[in-house]
């Protein structure tokens, strides 16, 4: 699904879990404050929702949704339910998440408020994608006599995603092991207006569910699930109105755009065609953030445009490489990073060797990719390689042609500075950063992208293979310069201690970054400029890592 821009709305930035859960909690009191009536209503729909999610009024999830219904307003819940063959392979992920949904379903599924009309629902939704794919979106959904709210982004409504905007790891959530402390960083929008209905169109749509058998070849079929006994019911629900959304002080443009395999002739891949179009645009900067960048498609894309003229400056926010990572991300991103280094760089080391690229007559990245994968049809089912084969080839004029595997290539420069006291590195036009409070690296599970100071993407979509595909994801394109710079400087006041935003932009300035690990001790939070040896340098152990991000084969 790709809507239409629609103009008219209010765009705010919500960062980080306690300002996050602080946001649902006061929606839900708006909703639980209003007068009862058809067009006041709660609907979420989350990977993840636990009833024991932890609210910043000291209370907890369920019941504050309890207190909703028992003011006389309907709450309907949707939760990702793993098909039975997902459940039976992926018993860490797809076994713990799906415990978590039906504890929450059983909890809250059939609830009758104490006002008459108050009740709480709940759908255990089947996705079916392609096996071992799931329904990743996050939709809060807050009406109040027909006036919409939507809370979208990359948090799941349970406690791992607990963190302030300080990243003390205080907070009880995020991700542990060394060198990360409990922190976890992430962003959502808060959007009221037109595009807010769009949401509600996606949300419905799921929703219509609940109203018909929905099975999988496995015969799984979503349980907890609260029954209905009347099939007309889904055409008589309340929608916002869209005439009625038009926010009267701002006038941001936002276009809403899913990715969606449930169908195999009709899959929807719109949020990957969009940023597509974005980095063909840009002129500047392109910014990512989040804890993988790997989808082949946007990192050919940037390969492309930072070998075309005017090429923009490249920054991916990604969390500092560690050895406990139980997932393949850190080898996934040491890949784009390569390749895109190897598209703007003027010389690389391989086995103690400078070699530059004005002296070669070639300088080629080899994909390993399945060219049958791009087709986005059934036949990327096809066994693939991907990215463990993925090689360089280079030849000096009077040399010979040489080619090595991506992860021994040593080292990266682009053109010498003019100051003599910045290094090579940090003059880089591609650069991979992460974030650090004091000593604590700061996990990244934002799903965020700025093109320019003209477009903002917030959403649930990794910028991963499997985000761009087939799992079902939902992002919001703001199109607006105005609310982009609220953004980035948003960003920029958040990672960056003493960042005077009017003089300069830290992702293009190397002022504001260090290149060695070592050097983060000015202030609480700092980022690192990650190198090479920074990555891990093998292949991940466990070759779970294709269907984690790419494919099930």
């Amino acid at each position: 699904m790709k809507s239409a821009v629609s103009e008219g709305n209010a765009v705010e930035l919500v960062l980080d879990g306690e300002n996050f859960f602080g946001a649902l909690e006061d929606l839900l009191d708006a909703v639980a404050d209003a007068d009862p009536g058809p067009e006041t209503y709660v609907r979420l729909a989350y990977w993840e929702i636990s009833k024991g999610l932890r609210l910043p009024s000291g209370t907890t999830l369920a019941p504050k949704l309890k207190q909703v219904a028992n003011a006389g307003h309907p709450v309907d819940l949707i939760m990702w339910c793993p098909a039975r063959l997902d459940v039976h392979f992926d018993k860490n992920m797809s076994a713990g998440i799906l415990e978590e949904n039906e504890a929450t379903a059983a909890a809250l599924g059939r609830y009758d408020g104490t006002t008459q009309g108050g009740r709480i629902r709940c759908l255990m939704e089947v996705y079916n994608g392609w096996n071992g794919s799931s329904v990743h979106q996050k939709i809060a959904l807050f009406c109040v006599e027909g006036k919409l709210t939507a809370l979208i982004g990359g948090l799941n409504l349970a406690n791992f995603y607990w963190d302030n905007e300080a990243h003390a790891g205080t907070q009880g959530g995020g991700m542990g092991d060394p060198p990360l402390g409990n922190t976890v960083h992430d962003t959502a929008l808060r959007i009221t207006g037109p595009a807010a209905t769009d949401i509600e169109a996606e949300w419905l749509r799921r929703y219509q569910k609940r109203f018909y058998e929905v099975g999988t070849v496995s015969g799984s079929i979503g349980r907890a699930t609260s029954p209905i006994t009347d099939p007309e019911e889904f055409d008589r629900l309340p929608r916002a109105r869209r005439g009625d959304q038009l926010h009267s002080s701002q006038k941001v443009p936002v276009q809403i755009a899913t990715t969606n395999s449930e169908s195999y002739l009709g899959r929807a891949t719109d949020i990957q065609a969009l940023l597509v179009e974005e980095i063909r645009r840009a002129q500047d900067t392109i910014y990512f953030e989040g804890f993988a960048f790997s989808d082949p498609t946007l990192v050919s894309e940037l390969c492309s445009r930072l070998q075309k003229s005017h090429p923009p400056k490249v920054c991916v926010m990604v969390p500092y490489p560690y050895a406990k990572n139980p997932f393949p991300f850190d080898y996934l991103n040491s890949i784009s990073f390569a390749k895109l280094s190897l598209a703007s760089c003027t010389h690389v080391t391989v086995a103690g060797k400078r070699v530059a690229r004005a002296d070669c007559s070639v300088w080629k990245v080899n994909e390993s990719l399945n060219a049958w994968s791009t087709l986005r049809s059934i036949t990327s089912m096809v066994s693939n390689k991907w990215l463990e084969n993925d090689t360089f080839t280079f030849h000096p004029k009077g040399g010979s042609s040489t080619t090595v595997p991506l992860l021994q290539i040593e080292g990266f420069e682009d053109i010498a500075p003019v100051d003599k006291d910045v290094e090579c590195f940090d003059r880089a036009r591609v650069r991979f950063l992460s974030p650090f409070h004091g000593k604590t690296a700061i996990y990244i599970h934002s799903k965020l992208a700025l093109f320019d100071d003209r477009v903002a993407v917030v959403g649930s979509a990794n910028f991963t293979y499997r985000s761009m595909v087939y799992d079902g994801e939902l992002s919001a394109f703001v199109r607006d310069e105005a609310t982009t710079r609220r953004i980035r400087d948003a960003l920029n006041a958040h990672y960056v201690s003493n960042y005077n935003a009017v003089k300069s932009s830290w992702i293009a300035d190397p002022r504001y970054t260090y290149s060695k690990r070592e050097s983060v001790n000015r202030g609480e939070h700092a980022l690192v400029a990650l190198r090479v040896e920074d990555f891990p340098r093998v292949l991940p152990d466990d070759p779970s890592y294709k269907k984690i991000n790419h494919t099930f084969i």
